[in-house]
């Protein structure tokens, strides 16, 4: 052998060097050797199946590009350490791996006589958790085990904090759009009620597992969020807190929770209408087994609209108690405050029809109206176990309490509170209103997992049982004060006190339930799923004037689904689910029966070369058994018999198409109907404030050059077509669509950034199912900017 040449020997030292950094900046991974992890990873080129591997794992990688070039990995799946798994995949290659104390994993070729002349050193992270990417590869929330998207037969969405802070959204509801055939919150709603929609029925918002309810305080926050993650359609099995299933679909909304490594965070948000917004997000461990975390904001705020200003706030401690291996105790909390004059709407005479015009940001009540306001008070634990490689278990309880106080100037037309068309000629009567609803509510959830290996089928099974009791109660008052001629718009009377102010309508729901789920995937290709819940519901809903609505039923919801991978990107899926739901604050004829539901939906899943990931998928939802009012009642009351249908094609996807380019885009297609006439309108009338048509857009980019790195860009659009504005389907709101953009710098522990909302001025009138009806007019072009530092 030649000896080394004066450049060759500087080239190994420093190459010896360049590995020594980086590996002396690797966190240490304690046990890593020991530790199994589940990895599922297709067969693939080898560079791609690393990554993969280090996503999977949490182990840094270390290898020369060449060395992966011109290679294909077989598939690797099953729970191994990580020196058993880097085996498998390396297996046949010519590659050997070292694991190092700290838990890097280094690939080189085996040894050889022929020298190796290397190329610059790559290193590989968990791009899962990359908080730059999109993409979102695996869920809990719809089995409550962690599961690929790929292998789980259900529409799933994921949003991720890169996303929310890329698009740098003001509201949770703002957030949703990027997701198909959602209909969210108006954030100018008073959060009183849960008015979210998905596949163009009642959808649920639920914090990490729990229902929210009515989803009262400061529910459009985004300073706790973590990401989102929105299943579709019927969800009975495995969540049936509060009133009981969701119909359309629920948005879990996954809290940040606290980490080994401190950081912590301060910023400011600014922005038209005299907007302002501090926060805080301090992650600070005590020791290596006790972990904190508070996140913390505060928001005032005025508006487009006419006399209104918003002040909220909330609070989120966390802390978690852990053995950092098999056990684990975290402890949340939540304070969070809202508070508004009331806004409700505008009518469809004198906006998108009628022979005046009611100016676009006019707030239908006096200068002197009293806030309404809203608020929640919560703490909930969780508890985890690792038993050993088979058993695990996951128990968790919470305790809250809600209150809101709705104050309102409210119009009464020639189709009664709707109040799209005027009582005569331009002018409505007006009415004081008042109601005041406190909620009081235990919450107890509890499942244990069990992963076992039977021949050629990898097995989960799920056991589990939940209880919730919810007793909410309060007052509606009214009285008549008058009338307005909103051609004129002129509030001459105050806002006066409708009546006594004394609790009359209470209302307990009781859910509880037990569940078992398989998970059973077969020679690697076909994901069966399977579960059965015994669920009860209970609505017990009285009045001080002896009204008595009381009922309850017990029934065996099923669920089943399947996907087959066609390929190891493209799969196919179908699934069928049931549900039931208590029915709240309707005075029934007998005693009420729950509303039920089914969910059918099938559709192509796809993860192409881990860089382009979504579904497409059709689906048909019928809800029975819905509230409507018995004709034949003296007293008007209600009786549970109508039917509603909603049919749907949507598409959802996130490309990463380079580290630098991220793409998402979604379209939904809805068609929401009634199917009988027992609603008091016709069978095939639409329902109010779905659109038929929606889709997004969204390009973000990060410059790589050296001279502007930490520079992003983003922009895209959002297009809705006509809603009904009421079930008469008598007015449609406006289609829209409406452009935003964004940059933002980061510069070692600083980030700048700036947002313009509807960048081309687009007005606009939406639905806004306010009573069942109005509308509320878009915001002209908005900009806010945004200053934080990390320490």
């Amino acid at each position: 052998m030649q000896p080394l040449t004066k450049e060759k020997r500087i080239m190994t030292v420093k190459m010896k060097l360049l590995n020594a950094t980086i590996l002396a900046a690797i966190t240490s991974t304690a046990h890593a050797e020991q530790q199994k992890h589940h990895f599922d990873i297709p067969a693939q080129a080898l560079g791609s199946a690393l990554q993969t591997f280090a996503a999977q794992s949490g182990a840094p990688m270390l290898y020369a590009e060449q060395t992966a070039a011109g290679k294909q990995s077989p598939r690797l799946s099953g729970d191994y350490t990580t020196a058993e798994a880097a085996a498998k995949l390396l297996a046949g290659s010519g590659l050997v791996h070292s694991v190092a104390e700290n838990g890097a994993v280094t690939v080189k070729p085996a040894a050889s006589a022929s020298p190796v002349t290397l190329k610059p050193m790559t290193v590989t992270g968990k791009t899962e958790d990359d908080p730059k990417s999109y993409i979102a590869t695996r869920t809990s929330s719809a089995t409550k085990t962690d599961t690929p998207i790929m292998q789980t037969p259900q529409s799933i969405q994921v949003i991720k904090r890169a996303l929310i802070d890329d698009q740098q959204n003001i509201t949770i509801s703002e957030s949703l759009r990027n997701v198909s055939g959602v209909v969210p919150n108006n954030p100018a709603f008073t959060p009183a009620g849960e008015m979210t929609m998905i596949r163009g029925f009642k959808a649920e918002q639920l914090v990490d597992g729990f229902t929210q309810y009515r989803n009262a305080g400061d529910r459009e926050s985004t300073v706790n969020v973590e990401r989102l993650e929105v299943l579709k359609g019927t969800n009975g099995v495995l969540y049936s807190g509060g009133s009981g299933s969701p119909v359309g679909g629920l948005i879990n909304i996954v809290s940040k929770l606290p980490n080994a490594v401190a950081s912590r965070e301060v910023g400011f948000k600014a922005g038209n209408n005299s907007y302002y917004q501090p926060y805080v997000d301090i992650n600070q461990p005590l020791t290596k087994n006790i972990l904190t975390r508070f996140t913390g904001e505060y928001t005032n705020a005025g508006s487009y609209l006419d006399n209104i200003n918003t002040e909220r706030y909330n609070l989120n401690p966390t802390v978690t108690f852990t053995n950092n291996d098999t056990t684990s105790f975290t402890l949340q909390g939540k304070v969070s405050r809202w508070e508004q004059q009331e806004y409700p709407g505008l009518p469809a005479i004198g906006t998108i029809a009628g022979n005046f015009s009611i100016p676009r940001t006019a707030f239908l009540g006096p200068a002197d109206m009293p806030n309404s306001r809203s608020e929640s008070n919560a703490v909930w634990g969780t508890f985890d176990h690792k038993f050993n490689n088979i058993w695990s278990v996951n128990l968790k309880a919470r305790y809250s309490q809600s209150e809101f106080d709705e104050k309102l100037k409210e119009i009464f037309g020639a189709d009664g509170f709707i109040a799209d068309r005027p009582a005569t000629g331009s002018t409505w009567f007006l009415y004081n209103t008042d109601m005041l609803q406190k909620q009081e509510e235990w919450t107890f959830l509890g499942n244990a997992t069990a992963k076992f290996d039977v021949g050629p089928t990898k097995n989960t099974v799920l056991i589990g049982a939940d209880h919730s009791d919810l007793d909410d109660r309060g007052y509606m008052d009214y009285a008549a004060a008058g009338s307005v001629d909103l051609s004129k718009l002129s509030f001459n009377q105050p806002y006066g006190r409708a009546g006594a102010g004394i609790d009359n309508m209470f209302v307990k729901n009781v859910t509880y339930g037990g569940y078992t789920q398989l998970q059973s995937t077969i020679y690697d290709r076909l994901h069966l799923l399977a579960s059965l819940r015994a669920a009860h519901v209970d609505t017990d809903y009285t009045t001080l004037t002896g009204i008595n609505s009381s009922g309850g039923k017990t029934k065996f919801l099923p669920r089943a689904g399947g996907v087959f991978d066609l390929t190891d990107e493209f799969s196919l899926f179908v699934n069928y689910s049931e549900g039931m739901m208590g029915q709240t604050f309707k005075n029934f004829v007998g005693a009420p029966q729950p509303e039920e539901s089914t969910t059918i939906e099938g559709g192509l899943k796809f993860n192409i070369a881990h860089q382009l990931t979504g579904q497409i998928a059709g689906y048909q939802i019928d809800r029975t058994n819905v509230a409507v009012t018995d004709s034949a009642d003296l007293q008007r009351r209600s009786k549970a018999a109508g039917q509603q249908r909603s049919r749907g094609v949507e598409t959802d996807l996130t490309w990463q198409a380079t580290d630098a380019l991220s793409i998402l885009a979604n379209y939904a297609h809805t068609d929401a109907e009634f199917t009988d006439s027992l609603a008091g309108v016709p069978a095939g009338n639409k329902l109010a404030a779905v659109p038929a048509n929606s889709g997004r857009l969204w390009v973000d980019y990060r410059f790589q050059q050296p001279d502007i790195k930490g520079l992003s860009v983003g922009g895209g659009v959002y297009a809705q077509g006509q809603a009904y504005l009421s079930n008469n389907n008598a007015f449609k709101s406006d289609a829209y669509h409406s452009f935003d953009a964004s940059i933002a710098y980061e510069y070692q522990r600083y980030k700048l950034a700036a947002t313009v909302k509807n960048l081309t001025n687009e007005h606009y009138f939406q639905a806004y199912n306010y009573l069942g009806g109005h509308v509320i007019p878009s915001d002209g072009t908005s900009a806010y900017v945004t200053g934080s530092v990390k320490f």
